[in-house]
Protein backbone atom coordinates (compact mmCIF):
# COMPACT_ATOMS: atom_id res chain seq x y z
CA UNK A 1 0.00 0.00 0.00
CA UNK A 2 1.29 3.00 -0.93
CA UNK A 3 2.49 5.82 1.84
CA UNK A 4 0.41 8.40 2.93
CA UNK A 5 1.40 11.11 0.74
CA UNK A 6 0.59 14.88 1.66
CA UNK A 7 -1.18 17.17 -1.52
CA UNK A 8 -0.49 20.75 -2.36
CA UNK A 9 -3.83 22.86 -3.08
CA UNK A 10 -3.31 26.18 -5.09
CA UNK A 11 -5.77 28.55 -3.66
CA UNK A 12 -7.13 31.66 -5.31
CA UNK A 13 -7.56 34.12 -3.02
CA UNK A 14 -9.84 37.53 -3.18
CA UNK A 15 -8.57 40.31 -5.29
CA UNK A 16 -9.95 43.04 -2.50
CA UNK A 17 -12.77 42.45 -0.87
CA UNK A 18 -12.50 39.50 1.15
CA UNK A 19 -16.07 38.33 0.80
CA UNK A 20 -14.84 36.71 -2.60
CA UNK A 21 -13.15 34.30 -0.62
CA UNK A 22 -14.86 30.98 -1.11
CA UNK A 23 -16.04 27.99 1.46
CA UNK A 24 -14.09 25.85 0.13
CA UNK A 25 -11.11 28.28 0.00
CA UNK A 26 -11.62 29.07 3.80
CA UNK A 27 -12.02 25.46 4.56
CA UNK A 28 -8.86 24.21 2.83
CA UNK A 29 -6.46 27.04 4.55
CA UNK A 30 -8.29 26.07 7.64
CA UNK A 31 -7.03 22.54 6.80
CA UNK A 32 -3.73 22.63 5.96
CA UNK A 33 -0.39 22.29 7.68
CA UNK A 34 1.56 25.19 5.72
CA UNK A 35 0.53 28.33 3.78
CA UNK A 36 2.92 28.92 1.16
CA UNK A 37 2.55 33.04 0.52
CA UNK A 38 4.08 35.48 -1.94
CA UNK A 39 4.07 38.40 0.47
CA UNK A 40 3.08 36.68 3.92
CA UNK A 41 2.43 40.36 5.42
CA UNK A 42 -1.17 39.91 3.03
CA UNK A 43 -1.97 36.94 3.31
CA UNK A 44 -1.85 37.06 7.39
CA UNK A 45 -4.34 40.02 7.12
CA UNK A 46 -6.65 37.42 5.34
CA UNK A 47 -6.05 34.36 7.31
CA UNK A 48 -6.58 36.67 10.86
CA UNK A 49 -9.89 38.01 9.41
CA UNK A 50 -10.91 34.67 8.39
CA UNK A 51 -10.01 33.10 12.17
CA UNK A 52 -7.85 30.81 10.68
CA UNK A 53 -4.06 30.34 12.22
CA UNK A 54 -1.42 28.99 9.30
CA UNK A 55 1.55 28.30 9.34
CA UNK A 56 3.02 30.75 6.42
CA UNK A 57 5.98 30.51 4.57
CA UNK A 58 6.90 33.12 2.18
CA UNK A 59 7.07 32.34 -1.41
CA UNK A 60 8.51 34.34 -4.31
CA UNK A 61 10.38 35.15 -7.08
CA UNK A 62 13.55 35.06 -5.71
CA UNK A 63 13.12 31.76 -2.87
CA UNK A 64 10.71 29.62 -4.90
CA UNK A 65 13.93 27.11 -5.12
CA UNK A 66 14.46 26.86 -1.95
CA UNK A 67 11.27 27.14 -1.07
CA UNK A 68 9.94 23.94 -3.07
CA UNK A 69 12.70 22.07 -0.65
CA UNK A 70 10.51 23.35 2.29
CA UNK A 71 7.07 22.26 0.69
CA UNK A 72 8.23 18.99 -0.04
CA UNK A 73 8.80 18.20 3.63
CA UNK A 74 5.91 18.68 5.04
CA UNK A 75 4.21 16.68 1.77
CA UNK A 76 6.85 13.90 2.66
CA UNK A 77 5.30 13.99 6.03
CA UNK A 78 1.67 13.21 5.05
CA UNK A 79 0.77 16.43 5.70
CA UNK A 80 -0.89 19.59 3.15
CA UNK A 81 0.08 22.18 2.13
CA UNK A 82 -1.13 25.30 0.05
CA UNK A 83 -0.06 28.03 -2.67
CA UNK A 84 -2.02 31.26 -1.80
CA UNK A 85 -0.45 34.87 -3.76
CA UNK A 86 -1.14 38.08 -3.13
CA UNK A 87 -4.89 38.41 -4.55
CA UNK A 88 -6.10 36.02 -7.26
CA UNK A 89 -5.04 33.01 -9.11
CA UNK A 90 -1.15 31.72 -7.81
CA UNK A 91 0.69 31.04 -11.26
CA UNK A 92 -0.96 34.23 -13.39
CA UNK A 93 1.93 36.73 -13.77
CA UNK A 94 2.58 35.37 -10.14
CA UNK A 95 4.57 32.95 -8.68
CA UNK A 96 4.23 29.59 -8.18
CA UNK A 97 4.49 27.68 -11.36
CA UNK A 98 8.00 26.54 -10.88
CA UNK A 99 6.82 25.08 -6.88
CA UNK A 100 3.49 23.35 -9.04
CA UNK A 101 6.00 21.34 -11.25
CA UNK A 102 8.47 20.20 -9.06
CA UNK A 103 5.86 19.50 -6.21
CA UNK A 104 4.30 17.32 -9.20
CA UNK A 105 7.44 15.94 -10.50
CA UNK A 106 8.48 14.54 -7.35
CA UNK A 107 4.68 12.05 -7.27
CA UNK A 108 2.72 14.37 -5.10
CA UNK A 109 -1.36 15.61 -5.92
CA UNK A 110 -1.45 19.22 -7.03
CA UNK A 111 -5.11 20.60 -7.00
CA UNK A 112 -6.40 23.77 -7.66
CA UNK A 113 -9.34 25.31 -5.69
CA UNK A 114 -10.67 28.27 -8.09
CA UNK A 115 -11.72 31.71 -7.10
CA UNK A 116 -10.89 35.12 -8.10
CA UNK A 117 -9.16 35.95 -11.09
CA UNK A 118 -8.24 39.70 -12.44
CA UNK A 119 -8.32 37.76 -16.50
CA UNK A 120 -11.87 36.43 -15.86
CA UNK A 121 -13.14 39.46 -13.71
CA UNK A 122 -12.48 42.19 -15.93
CA UNK A 123 -13.89 39.80 -19.22
CA UNK A 124 -16.66 39.47 -17.85
CA UNK A 125 -17.54 43.45 -17.67
CA UNK A 126 -15.83 44.37 -20.63
CA UNK A 127 -18.43 43.85 -22.92
CA UNK A 128 -16.38 42.24 -25.48
CA UNK A 129 -17.45 38.43 -26.76
CA UNK A 130 -14.57 36.50 -25.01
CA UNK A 131 -15.14 33.40 -26.73
CA UNK A 132 -11.30 33.03 -26.81
CA UNK A 133 -8.50 35.62 -25.47
CA UNK A 134 -5.34 35.84 -25.83
CA UNK A 135 -3.54 36.69 -22.39
CA UNK A 136 -0.26 38.95 -22.44
CA UNK A 137 0.34 39.12 -18.91
CA UNK A 138 2.70 42.52 -18.22
CA UNK A 139 4.69 44.19 -21.11
CA UNK A 140 8.25 44.52 -21.47
CA UNK A 141 8.97 47.55 -19.17
CA UNK A 142 11.50 48.88 -21.97
CA UNK A 143 9.68 50.74 -24.05
CA UNK A 144 11.27 49.03 -27.66
CA UNK A 145 11.04 45.51 -26.36
CA UNK A 146 7.28 46.69 -25.51
CA UNK A 147 6.55 47.98 -29.04
CA UNK A 148 8.12 44.37 -30.16
CA UNK A 149 5.96 42.59 -28.01
CA UNK A 150 2.58 44.46 -29.12
CA UNK A 151 3.53 44.27 -33.06
CA UNK A 152 3.30 39.79 -32.33
CA UNK A 153 -0.34 40.70 -31.32
CA UNK A 154 -1.66 42.92 -33.62
CA UNK A 155 -2.88 40.50 -36.30
CA UNK A 156 -4.99 39.10 -33.48
CA UNK A 157 -8.66 39.01 -33.75
CA UNK A 158 -9.96 37.98 -30.64
CA UNK A 159 -9.54 40.25 -27.22
CA UNK A 160 -6.10 40.84 -25.85
CA UNK A 161 -5.79 41.08 -21.73
CA UNK A 162 -2.90 43.00 -20.07
CA UNK A 163 -1.52 43.48 -16.45
CA UNK A 164 0.23 47.01 -16.16
CA UNK A 165 1.77 48.54 -13.18
CA UNK A 166 0.68 52.36 -12.17
CA UNK A 167 3.68 54.02 -13.19
CA UNK A 168 3.96 51.72 -16.83
CA UNK A 169 0.04 52.34 -17.74
CA UNK A 170 0.22 55.74 -19.62
CA UNK A 171 3.48 54.94 -21.62
CA UNK A 172 2.06 51.41 -22.61
CA UNK A 173 -1.70 52.83 -23.77
CA UNK A 174 0.72 55.40 -25.57
CA UNK A 175 2.35 52.34 -27.21
CA UNK A 176 -0.98 50.28 -27.33
CA UNK A 177 -2.27 53.05 -30.16
CA UNK A 178 0.91 53.62 -32.07
CA UNK A 179 1.73 50.02 -32.34
CA UNK A 180 -2.39 48.26 -32.22
CA UNK A 181 -3.85 51.43 -33.73
CA UNK A 182 -6.81 53.40 -31.66
CA UNK A 183 -9.18 50.42 -30.81
CA UNK A 184 -11.52 49.85 -27.95
CA UNK A 185 -10.30 48.64 -25.00
CA UNK A 186 -11.37 48.40 -21.19
CA UNK A 187 -9.89 49.49 -18.14
CA UNK A 188 -9.91 48.14 -14.89
CA UNK A 189 -8.42 49.52 -11.78
CA UNK A 190 -8.48 48.43 -8.34
CA UNK A 191 -11.48 45.43 -8.55
CA UNK A 192 -13.59 44.90 -5.90
CA UNK A 193 -11.64 47.35 -4.09
CA UNK A 194 -13.07 50.75 -2.62
CA UNK A 195 -11.67 52.93 -5.35
CA UNK A 196 -12.45 50.16 -8.01
CA UNK A 197 -12.26 51.94 -11.60
CA UNK A 198 -13.54 51.02 -14.93
CA UNK A 199 -12.91 52.40 -18.45
CA UNK A 200 -14.54 51.83 -21.76
CA UNK A 201 -13.97 53.43 -24.89
CA UNK A 202 -10.93 53.96 -27.18
CA UNK A 203 -7.74 53.72 -25.99
CA UNK A 204 -6.87 57.19 -26.34
CA UNK A 205 -10.32 58.09 -24.79
CA UNK A 206 -9.05 55.83 -21.59
CA UNK A 207 -5.50 57.87 -22.03
CA UNK A 208 -6.94 60.90 -21.76
CA UNK A 209 -9.08 59.86 -19.14
CA UNK A 210 -5.98 58.59 -16.68
CA UNK A 211 -4.31 61.75 -17.79
CA UNK A 212 -6.48 63.80 -15.77
CA UNK A 213 -5.93 61.98 -12.45
CA UNK A 214 -2.44 63.68 -10.93
CA UNK A 215 -1.01 60.23 -10.15
CA UNK A 216 -2.67 56.33 -11.57
CA UNK A 217 -2.39 54.02 -8.33
CA UNK A 218 -3.66 50.49 -8.10
CA UNK A 219 -3.56 47.49 -9.59
CA UNK A 220 -4.22 47.27 -13.11
CA UNK A 221 -6.05 45.14 -16.24
CA UNK A 222 -6.32 46.58 -20.02
CA UNK A 223 -8.80 44.64 -22.14
CA UNK A 224 -8.47 45.36 -26.22
CA UNK A 225 -10.43 44.57 -28.72
CA UNK A 226 -8.79 42.43 -31.30
CA UNK A 227 -7.74 43.25 -35.07
CA UNK A 228 -10.78 43.71 -36.88
CA UNK A 229 -8.97 41.80 -39.91
CA UNK A 230 -8.71 37.94 -38.84
CA UNK A 231 -5.90 35.67 -39.03
CA UNK A 232 -2.35 37.28 -39.66
CA UNK A 233 -1.34 36.47 -43.19
CA UNK A 234 -2.51 39.62 -44.60
CA UNK A 235 -1.01 40.17 -48.43
CA UNK A 236 -1.25 44.37 -48.39
CA UNK A 237 -0.23 46.88 -45.89
CA UNK A 238 -2.92 48.18 -44.43
CA UNK A 239 -2.82 51.34 -41.96
CA UNK A 240 -2.82 49.19 -38.50
CA UNK A 241 0.75 47.43 -39.93
CA UNK A 242 1.78 51.06 -41.39
CA UNK A 243 1.37 52.05 -38.12
CA UNK A 244 3.14 49.28 -36.34
CA UNK A 245 6.00 49.75 -38.73
CA UNK A 246 6.57 53.38 -37.69
CA UNK A 247 6.32 52.58 -34.09
CA UNK A 248 9.24 50.21 -34.75
CA UNK A 249 11.35 52.97 -36.68
CA UNK A 250 10.86 55.53 -34.35
CA UNK A 251 13.60 56.50 -32.26
CA UNK A 252 16.20 54.90 -34.50
CA UNK A 253 16.01 51.96 -32.25
CA UNK A 254 15.35 49.74 -35.34
CA UNK A 255 16.34 49.78 -38.58
CA UNK A 256 14.59 49.76 -41.76
CA UNK A 257 15.84 46.25 -42.63
CA UNK A 258 15.17 44.50 -39.47
CA UNK A 259 11.58 46.00 -38.44
CA UNK A 260 10.67 45.01 -42.30
CA UNK A 261 12.05 41.36 -41.77
CA UNK A 262 10.41 41.07 -38.32
CA UNK A 263 6.92 42.57 -39.71
CA UNK A 264 7.08 40.92 -43.05
CA UNK A 265 7.46 36.83 -40.43
CA UNK A 266 4.55 38.26 -39.14
CA UNK A 267 1.87 39.63 -41.76
CA UNK A 268 3.04 37.62 -44.26
CA UNK A 269 3.35 40.46 -46.48
CA UNK A 270 5.95 40.34 -48.44
CA UNK A 271 9.53 42.05 -46.99
CA UNK A 272 9.76 44.31 -50.09
CA UNK A 273 7.01 45.50 -50.26
CA UNK A 274 7.27 46.57 -46.30
CA UNK A 275 10.95 47.59 -47.16
CA UNK A 276 9.23 50.15 -49.46
CA UNK A 277 7.19 51.55 -46.91
CA UNK A 278 10.04 51.72 -44.21
CA UNK A 279 11.79 53.64 -46.46
CA UNK A 280 9.04 56.13 -47.28
CA UNK A 281 8.08 56.38 -43.32
CA UNK A 282 11.60 57.29 -42.78
CA UNK A 283 11.80 60.19 -45.97
CA UNK A 284 8.63 61.43 -44.22
CA UNK A 285 10.25 61.82 -40.88
CA UNK A 286 13.24 63.34 -42.60
CA UNK A 287 15.35 59.87 -41.90
CA UNK A 288 17.73 58.54 -44.19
Amino acid sequence: MEENRGRLFVVATPLGNLEDITLRAIRVLRDVDLVASEDTRRTRKLLSSLGIGARLLSCNEHNEEKRVRDVVEVLEKGKDAALVTDAGTPGVSDPGARLVREVRERGFVVLPVPGPSAVSSALSVCGMKADAYHFAGFLPSAQGERKKALLKLVGLSVPLVFFEAPHRIVDALKDMIEVLGDRNGFLAREMTKVHETYLFGSLSYILDELRKSKRVRGEITVVVEGSARKGRRERVITKEMEDALSALLSGKRMGVKEASTLLSRLTGVKKAKIYKTALEINKRKGGA
